[in-house]
Formats: C-alpha cells, sequence, structure tokens
C-alpha cells in the first residue's frame, strides 16, 4: 500500500469461491477464482476499485490462470471455467498426477514414483 498524506493506493484480493477446470499441469479440476484489484484509499479505507482482474489458482499445484473479465458474470452462474474463457497461463507448474511431486522439465515418468506422466 502507498500512501501520501491521507490519500494511498493499495492492492486488494478477494476470494469469490471454487469453481471447476481441467488443470494442464497436474489435470487437478478444483480451483479459486480471485479478484485482484487496484483501490483508491482515504485513511487506510478503500473509496473505489480500478483495475480489475481475475485469476484462478489451482488448489493442487499452484498453476495460474488469467480469466477474460467478460467471462466472469458466467463463471460466477455455472462455477465452470473452459478453456475458450482463459486469457493466458500466468504460472503453469507440472506435477505428477500420481504422487503429487514437482517435475521440471519434459519427462515420460515421474522421476519419484516412476509412474507414466501421460
Amino acid at each position: 500500500m502507498f500512501f501520501i498524506g491521507v490519500f494511498g493506493i493499495g492492492n486488494k484480493n478477494k476470494n469469490l469461491g471454487e469453481v471447476n477446470f481441467k488443470c494442464t499441469g497436474c489435470i487437478g479440476e478444483k480451483f479459486s477464482l480471485v479478484e485482484l484489484s487496484r483501490s483508491f484509499d482515504i485513511f487506510f479505507i478503500p473509496v473505489f476499485k480500478y483495475s480489475k482482474e481475475y485469476i484462478i489458482v489451482c488448489n493442487k499445484c499452484r498453476s495460474v490462470y488469467k480469466v477474460k473479465g467478460e467471462k466472469i458474470p458466467k463463471i460466477l452462474n455455472t462455477k465452470i471455467v473452459e478453456y475458450d474463457d482463459i486469457e493466458k497461463i500466468i504460472l503453469e507448474t507440472n506435477t505428477c498426477p500420481h504422487c503429487g511431486t514437482s517435475i521440471a522439465g519434459e519427462y515420460l515418468y515421474c522421476p519419484k514414483c516412476g509412474k507414466s506422466l501421460k
């Protein structure tokens, strides 16, 4: 948060609930939908929000995807995110769907448990 006298600009994160989406990193399906915004504050009290962005975060591997803003009303009603609703991948973490180990690189088999990653 940045303040000059009694005025300031802050960052706000608001969890909008859980949604379903097929993760490309770990094949998990439970995600948290988060609204990221900036706010204009007076004496630490938010007066108005601006610059809203929406992301989904995989509850299993913590991969992050940016969601198109115009798709948010549909997502809030259905609690389902489709691949067409994604604007870009911010962070994709590859994990083994069997043991949950984070994997760096292009492996066909998990280095920890030895099971197929396909």
